[in-house]
């Protein structure tokens, strides 16, 4: 993991955690979608135990704080410094985001993912992205000279099969033929980390198996059922769950674990 050299201490107060998903959609598409979560694009920030600047990426027809409001502050308040953006908007979008060319959002993240870099001074960031933004961070990786500097990309009930590559929310049509354990958004990396978290109950990702990559040394697939047998968090819910941001902190930072909680989830 990159030891980052940041320039400023973090806060000492907690950053608010958004826990109801309506409010939190609600409040953020109320809002320019230059508005970051609570936590999230903080100048100066120092993780002082060195570890990887994280960067989230919002899924489809969302914003950064409507969709980031629960995560975003959850990793914040736990001491990692934190970068969101929103990507995809289009002429017709206003605040809502992750409805554009795909292409040309990964050139968005990655121009991102250059400036946390520069701020920073990283080796490497660590990508965290619900639904189609885990997608996003795929294709951030296939640029020129940017899968050197990722660690780990996280996805929280992403696409992995079944999606185009390119255009937009209406291209949603069977991907073409792929080679053997590739995915829709290229190949993999050696030297990334590839976490996968999925739920039987996602009714957008269907059917749930395509949030899950083959299985290779650097791919980690979780099922949310196979942690918490009665769980039945749904897709969006995956954003806002005390279960699944335990995992990705487990994920992020495998040397210093945290209980892993099981409770009441957002079914949608």
């Amino acid at each position: 993991m990159a030891t980052g050299v940041l320039g400023g201490a973090a806060s000492a107060a907690p950053y608010p955690v958004t826990t109801d998903v309506n409010t939190a959609i609600a409040t953020g598409f109320s809002r320019p979608a230059t508005t970051a979560p609570p936590g999230s694009n903080r100048p100066g920030c120092q993780d002082r135990t060195g570890r990887d600047p994280v960067i989230l990426l919002h899924g489809t027809a969302l914003n950064q704080d409507a969709n980031l409001a629960y995560l975003a502050p959850t990793l914040a308040n736990a001491g990692y410094c934190v970068f969101s953006l929103t990507y995809g908007q289009t002429s017709w979008s206003g605040n809502v985001g992750g409805l554009g060319d795909k292409d040309r959002s990964a050139r968005q993240a990655a121009t991102l993912m250059d400036r946390v870099l520069a701020a920073t001074h990283a080796r490497k960031v660590d990508f965290v992205g619900h639904s189609q933004g885990g997608a996003i961070a795929q294709l951030v990786s296939q640029l020129p000279g940017r899968a050197q500097h990722i660690d780990a990309i996280i996805g929280l009930s992403a696409p992995n099969r079944g999606f185009s590559r390119t255009g937009n929310i209406t291209d949603r049509l069977p991907a073409a033929e792929r080679e053997p354990g590739e995915n829709d958004w290229g190949p993999r990396h050696p030297g990334i980390r590839y976490v996968n978290l999925a739920t039987t109950f996602d009714e957008i990702v269907t059917p749930w198996q395509n949030s899950l990559m083959t299985p290779g040394a650097d791919v980690t697939n979780t099922r949310v059922q196979d942690v918490c047998p009665t769980s039945q968090i749904g897709h969006l819910g995956m954003a806002f769950s005390p279960t699944v941001a335990a995992l990705v902190r487990n994920s992020l930072d495998p040397g210093d674990r945290v209980p892993i909680p099981c409770g009441d989830d957002y079914p949608g």
